[in-house]
């Protein structure tokens, strides 16, 4: 015969909503180095989510990265990334809805620096790719786990810069 105590877990572990746990003790995800990459340039990336205070957060049931419904427990503040001194501005629309942040990568690929995001579980995990071309534009692709498929997709450019920047001249790719 069972213990009690295994009863009442298996009990809990069915009721409770799936992943809701993880989520309540999930520690906020904190990444802040630097990288040499293949081609000589230094990037520098700061990506910070924080416990959301009192009353700031609000029940999701959509547009948020990372989960799939329920109350909001985390929230992005800073994402900065410097590319050879540098900064590379990154507004925040593009950050603030990805959440559960669990991993960061930084490579390069046809001289854009690449910064890939992972996060959330199960149903609600998710890639974010930003793919940063010149000093002033960039494209932002959110897939699944398994990225065979986009499920959102953003390009951004500062066209004011491209005339007074000359970083800039190389745009998206």
């Amino acid at each position: 015969m069972p213990s009690l105590l295994k009863i009442i877990a298996l009990g809990f572990a069915v009721l409770a909503p799936f992943g809701a746990l993880a989520q309540a003790d999930q520690a906020p995800f904190i990444h802040d180095e630097s990288y040499m990459l293949p081609s000589g340039k230094k990037v520098a990336v700061k990506f910070r989510e924080r416990r959301c205070t009192r009353g700031e957060c609000r029940e999701v049931d959509a547009g948020v990265w990372g989960m799939d419904g329920g109350i909001l427990r985390l929230v992005t503040e800073i994402f900065s990334v410097v590319i050879d001194g540098r900064e590379f501005p990154i507004p925040e629309k593009f950050y603030k809805d990805l959440t559960n942040t669990t991993h960061l990568a930084v490579s390069e690929m046809n001289a854009q620096v690449i910064v890939e995001l992972q996060g959330g579980d199960g149903a609600a995990a998710y890639k974010a790719r930003f793919m940063l071309g010149g000093m002033c534009g960039f494209e932002r692709k959110i897939c699944g786990e398994i990225c065979n498929e986009i499920w959102e997709r953003s390009v951004w450019y500062n066209s004011f810069a491209y005339e007074s920047d000359p970083f800039c001249k190389s745009g998206i790719q």
